[in-house]
């Protein structure tokens, strides 16, 4: 299986924001192809089984809990009739948020919105109570970062989170034991290894390029291994197809 790992769905420069109309592309193509877009349902229901999932599934995860992703990626997702997951801060749905919120832009999604996410029937995975890298922090800040985003998500949107994000996708044993101990299973972004839901605290995930054609993201798809691999084969493809065919 692949998991996408998405941040801003916006037209910004930078690794992270994939323009809107590649990632309408791309979302009608996972709708159209030889592919089984799975939910967290799925995942968790195979992770609990001990089978993988269909060699050809797809799982679409959000980061950070961008206001595009309900005002722009949302409706794309709604049309297609396609599951998503998006991890989100509680910290950042508080009165506690921080004055400086931890990413290249501000614009993160208020209570409201996350709701409009959770009502839509997609599900809400905790991110960390305010961002942190974890692998930074002490025993007792981790404990705050890991059970008390998961309180305060339960709290707000009445229920509990079952799948954490790493924030900055960092984590060693001591942030993987701390996890475990609320969560089912965790994304990461270690780009080394295929996921493999024996092993399910360390899932990694393909961070789409905004520079990506269409076909070379579904060379990263077709690849059938690491995420790394898989991105290395999308940017040979592009580099050997002429800028105008593009």
């Amino acid at each position: 299986m692949n998991i996408l790992m998405y941040h801003l769905v916006q037209d910004l420069p930078g690794p992270m924001a994939v323009p809107p109309d590649r990632f309408a592309e791309q979302m009608q193509l996972l709708a159209d192809g030889p592919y089984t877009v799975v939910d967290e349902d799925d995942l968790h229901t195979m992770v609990a089984r001990g089978r993988p999932l269909p060699a050809n599934a797809v799982l679409i995860t959000f980061d950070d809990g961008y206001t595009n992703t309900l005002t722009t990626a949302l409706p794309v997702l709604e049309r297609l009739g396609l599951p998503a997951v998006m991890a989100v801060c509680g910290g950042y749905l508080t009165a506690d948020r921080p004055l400086h919120v931890r990413h290249f832009v501000q614009e993160m999604a208020g209570l409201d919105l996350v709701r409009r996410w959770a009502a839509s029937g997609r599900a809400l995975a905790a991110h960390s109570y305010t961002h942190l890298r974890l692998t930074d922090i002490s025993d007792r800040a981790l404990a705050w970062q890991t059970a008390g985003d998961h309180e305060t998500l339960t709290d707000l949107l009445g229920r509990p989170p079952r799948t954490f994000a790493y924030p900055y996708g960092a984590y060693d044993a001591r942030v993987q034991r701390a996890v475990a101990e609320l969560y089912p299973l965790a994304l990461a972004t270690d780009d080394h290894h295929r996921p493999d839901l024996r092993h399910p605290y360390a899932l990694s995930r393909i961070q789409v390029d905004p520079a990506w054609t269409l076909a070379a993201f579904q060379a990263a798809l077709d690849s059938g291994t690491d995420p790394a691999a898989a991105q290395r084969a999308a940017r040979e493809l592009d580099a050997r197809t002429p800028k105008e065919d593009r």
